[in-house]
């Protein structure tokens, strides 16, 4: 199955035209988040579900975008760690005790997801995160994205990290999923999506037969259509119209060759 890429196209110029129409009046633009939305016939069993890294061809982590990591304990020797492996692109590193003890409150948890554009975590302390973060993080999409901490290429695991997108199983018919930013150019968008799109269909139970309908979209826009799924009915109607047109063929050409 494949995109149409005059639809995807096309509706890619035009969110970003109503992007740029929007910030028309405004002295300083923003950089506004683009949004790939897949809809699923079935909602998959997602309780255990990891994040799924796809990879892109542009980043669209935004240019001024902060990076918080969490880590084992004590944090101080994953600090040396990454100065030591030349990684300049994590801001803050906070390890599990200091994210227990210092934002227990709701209050606290809620600045720390609006303080950092991405946060990663080392891969073994992932499951311990869902209880000690809450539910802000994952509502805002700003789950923590796992890293082998143990890579002796550190740096390279970290930029993979950032230079990718994840898609989010959140339990529910449809996933968001970050395919660009207005920073980008469109042709870069478009890109994006391409490349994107046959990933997503590989992460979901039954692939392509499972996606009702793909979207794009900013926070605050309206979704454009690129890809909608032709109803099952529709396809079932289709072919017994056939078959019975078929056999009503069949049924003229045996009455002819009985005349004959």
């Amino acid at each position: 199955m494949n995109l149409d890429e005059k639809q995807t196209k096309s509706a890619v110029t035009a969110l970003v035209k109503h992007v740029k129409s929007k910030n028309a009046n405004d002295l300083i633009e923003d950089e506004s988040v683009i949004w790939l939305i897949v809809g699923t016939k079935k909602i998959p069993d997602t309780r255990k579900a990891m994040p799924k890294r796809l990879n892109l061809k542009y980043s669209v982590l935004q240019s001024d975008a902060e990076v918080c990591l969490f880590t084992k304990d004590p944090q101080k020797e994953f600090k040396e760690l990454l100065a030591s492996k030349q990684v300049k692109r994590v801001n803050k590193v906070i390890g599990i005790s200091k994210l227990r003890d210092k934002y227990k409150p709701f209050e606290a948890k809620r600045k720390l997801c609006a303080a950092y554009g991405m946060f990663l975590a080392d891969d073994r302390v992932i499951p311990l995160l869902p209880k000690l973060l809450g539910k802000e993080f994952f509502l805002k999409k700003k789950q923590p994205i796992p890293v082998d901490m143990k890579k002796s290429n550190l740096k390279a695991e970290i930029e993979k990290a950032l230079s990718s997108t994840y898609m989010h199983l959140n339990g529910g018919s449809c996933s968001a999923i970050k395919v660009g930013t207005t920073a980008l150019s469109e042709q870069h968008i478009f890109e994006n999506i391409m490349s994107v799109v046959p990933q997503v269909a590989d992460n979901i139970p039954k692939k392509w037969k499972n996606i009702q309908s793909i979207n794009i979209k900013t926070s605050d826009s309206i979704s454009l259509p690129i890809y909608n799924s032709l109803p099952e009915e529709v396809q079932s109607i289709s072919i017994k119209h056939n078959g019975a047109k078929q056999r009503v063929e069949e049924d003229e050409e045996a009455s002819d060759s009985d005349e004959e």
